[in-house]
């Protein structure tokens, strides 16, 4: 007797659960689309009436606002409504008023009619009623309310002021300039005469009041559910459906009133509600067979294997930029690299290399000020443009280094001129600079590396674009800035050469402000261009001037916190670039100087003589008792008016005059040092050193080898 083997059943139970799925794919796929076709037209349907009605009557509350306004500014209307009497001179006014409301009236068909009321001698002005008092005049409600301000609009009613052809009306009542008011009669017939009489439409004043809904069909629902339209419905960019029926809301700002728009939901159909169960049944079909085809493929198959090429594909860009970002942070050996960019296909195989750090300014603060959904989004969607860019544009790999900062490593190609292809990609970092700028009003730096010529070196590109990252204090927030034109730092040999404070402050002192701010100018260029630069190497040498500025103020006496109102230091601190923190120590200095200027304008004959013997003895063999005896002065007289004109005492300024004298003599590079400090009037050279080092921060020795070295 024939028997079925094993493996045929398997294959025509294989061959059934495809069937059966793909029958019913078939037919879920067909429904589903019809389904969801009949229900998007139904609501772009909906949609589209919605807006389209509701631009028609925003656009008419805007005329009828530019109809208010031009009243508001016509001359002639406003001199009739001064006169408390009528004449003839008034009558040819009214005449002209209303050929003017005429002339409205027929350049819009949905305004019916205009009244004016003359608050002066109590009479209404009408379109259809012609010329009466307000208390013979119909509508003569309309004026009671007062209205104030930019107006007001009434509720739905029949004209009352017309000749027997009563209509529907919503009015707009405004005040002209406190003489008299204006009514706008609008015909709420012709307003929604074009739209289909399913569609529910209703105005809604800003305090909830229903201005009008469609002629002939009564308020549908009550104020609790209007009030829940209005709410649920003001955010949502499309219909929305509240209980059974789809809504929408459109509000204009500013503007009068809401138009809210409902119909019945199609999901209460009962095609709708039989075409959805069948859905539901086909999607049981198909989710049976779908159980059945997975149970019998993991049985077949190695489900492991299967899983593992799953976790890989999805893992693998993370891979491939925690790699790259270890290549350029360097933790990685050369020997270590060829295996792992063969397994992740990282296509790096180039001789040449290069880097570019760009850094988003203040990115922190712009994330934090936004909600945690929307701040991962914006952080996505920035760091994606910078992946697409520059992908589709070279052979690159960007990476997030930090959370203000990308890293794009790219492959140069092999025979392409490097400085067109380095060219190419500033004008790329200048596209994003703009379109971020644009989009987010935030500013980005770039750094620039020089091209590096292997794999294994690119991590030289990536502090080097780091390093000139740090110059945007120098070059400014949007600046692109290249590794080859910042000079490149060299081994310290101590701490970095300060400048000469003494020589600034006797600048100040004299009044000589231009050779201030010259010297301050070569101090920061030497910090600058002799690849020691650092921001807080920066800050940390202008602080000790401005430590420099206050101790001259204090030891004159003079009260700078009263001069400069603010927290100097913290003031300098928040300058973020060289040039402004540059202007502001300039500004201490120079309101410091004028101080000390006014102080020297007065000073005494005693002082300049001592001066001048100090200037010319310096030397020599010279003590306050020497200087007390040669000019018969008392030397604790001498020592007093010296602090006071100086701001610092005898000793201190002889050493200053003998070290500036010391530094003339060091350019010669073969004079010894102990004859410069005898020449200099010190008795040993080891006081000349101590002297030296006090104020230079180095002795002799070391600056006449720096002289040589410059």
């Amino acid at each position: 007797m024939w028997r079925w083997q094993p493996e045929t059943l398997r294959r025509l139970l294989l061959l059934c659960l495809i069937l059966i799925m793909a029958g019913a794919l078939t037919g879920f796929v067909y429904l589903t689309k019809a389904h969801y076709d009949e229900g998007k037209q139904f609501t772009n349907s909906f949609r589209q009436t919605h807006e389209k009605l509701s631009s028609v009557l925003f656009v008419l509350q805007d005329q009828i606002h530019s109809v208010y306004m031009q009243m508001s500014l016509d001359d002639p209307l406003f001199e009739w409504l001064q006169q408390s009497e009528s004449g003839v001179h008034n009558m040819y006014m009214l005449r002209e008023i209303q050929q003017q409301f005429l002339k409205t009236i027929n350049s819009n068909p949905l305004i019916v009619s205009i009244y004016l009321y003359n608050k002066s001698n109590d009479t209404v002005l009408s379109t259809n009623y012609e010329f009466t008092r307000l208390e013979q005049f119909p509508d003569k409600a309309l004026f009671d309310g007062k209205p104030e301000g930019s107006g007001r609009w009434v509720q739905a009613r029949l004209e009352k002021a017309s000749y027997g052809n009563a209509k529907t009306i919503i009015t707009f009542v405004g005040n002209l300039r406190g003489l008299g008011w204006v009514a706008i009669n609008v015909d709420e017939q012709k307003l929604f005469a074009d739209f289909p009489e399913s569609h529910h439409m209703l105005l809604v004043s800003r305090d909830g009041q229903v201005i009008t809904y469609r002629s002939g069909l009564p308020v549908p629902m009550d104020s609790q559910k209007l009030n829940q339209i209005m709410q649920e419905g003001m955010d949502a960019e499309a219909p929305h459906p509240v209980d059974n029926v789809l809504a929408m809301v459109s509000d204009q700002s500013p503007g009068e009133w809401k138009t809210i728009s409902y119909v019945p939901r199609i999901e209460l159909t009962p095609e709708y509600r039989h075409r959805q169960q069948m859905i539901l049944l086909l999607m049981s079909v198909i989710l049976a067979s779908g159980i059945g085809l997975y149970v019998f493929m993991r049985k077949s198959y190695f489900q492991k294997i299967v899983q593992y090429e799953n976790r890989y594909h999805r893992n693998l860009e993370d891979l491939r930029t925690h790699f790259v970002l270890n290549l350029l942070t360097g933790k990685l050996k050369e020997q270590d690299m060829a295996g792992p960019m063969r397994e992740m296909n990282l296509k790096l195989a180039s001789s040449k290399y290069m880097v570019v750090v760009i850094q988003i300014d203040d990115y922190y603060r712009y994330l934090l000020n936004m909600e945690k959904d929307e701040r991962f989004f914006m952080d996505k969607t920035i760091y994606n443009a910078f992946q697409w860019m520059f992908k589709t544009r070279y052979a690159a790999y960007p990476v997030k280094a930090e959370p203000d900062k990308m890293a794009i490593l790219i492959s140069l190609p092999e025979h392409v001129e490097e400085d067109s292809f380095i060219s190419s990609v500033e004008g790329t970092v200048r596209y994003l600079q703009k379109e971020i700028r644009d989009t987010c009003n935030l500013t980005v730096c770039a750094g620039v590396s020089q091209v590096v010529p292997s794999i294994a070196t690119v991590h030289d590109g990536y502090f080097q674009a780091l390093q000139a990252i740090e110059y945007k204090v120098i070059y400014g927030r949007d600046a692109v800035i290249h590794s080859k034109s910042i000079p490149h730092k060299q081994q310290q040999d101590g701490l970095f050469p300060t400048f000469d404070i003494n020589e600034l402050i006797a600048c100040m002192k004299e009044g000589d402000m231009v050779q201030f701010e010259a010297n301050l100018d070569s101090m920061i260029k030497t910090m600058t261009t002799e690849g020691r630069f650092s921001l807080e190497l920066l800050n940390a040498a202008l602080s000790n001037l401005l430590f420099g500025i206050v101790k001259l103020a204090l030891e004159l006496r003079q009260d700078i916190s009263g001069m400069v109102q603010e927290n100097m230091f913290m003031k300098l601190y928040s300058y973020e670039f060289i040039e402004d923190k540059k202007t502001y120590i300039v500004y201490i200095a120079k309101t410091v100087s004028d101080h000390v200027h006014v102080r020297k304008t007065g000073q005494n004959k005693t002082f300049q003589m001592i001066k001048e013997y100090i200037e010319d003895n310096f030397d020599k063999a010279i003590s306050l008792t020497v200087v007390s005896d040669s000019l018969g002065i008392n030397p604790s007289y001498i020592s007093s008016l010296i602090k006071n004109e100086l701001g610092y005492g005898f000793v201190d300024y002889l050493n200053h005059l003998r070290i500036k004298k010391a530094l003339l003599l060091l350019e010669n590079k073969h004079k010894p040092i102990k004859q410069i400090s005898e020449e200099c009037g010190y008795d040993t050279v080891h006081s000349f050193i101590r002297n030296f080092k006090k104020i230079h921060f180095f002795t002799p020795s070391e600056y006449r080898s720096k002289l040589q070295q410059k």
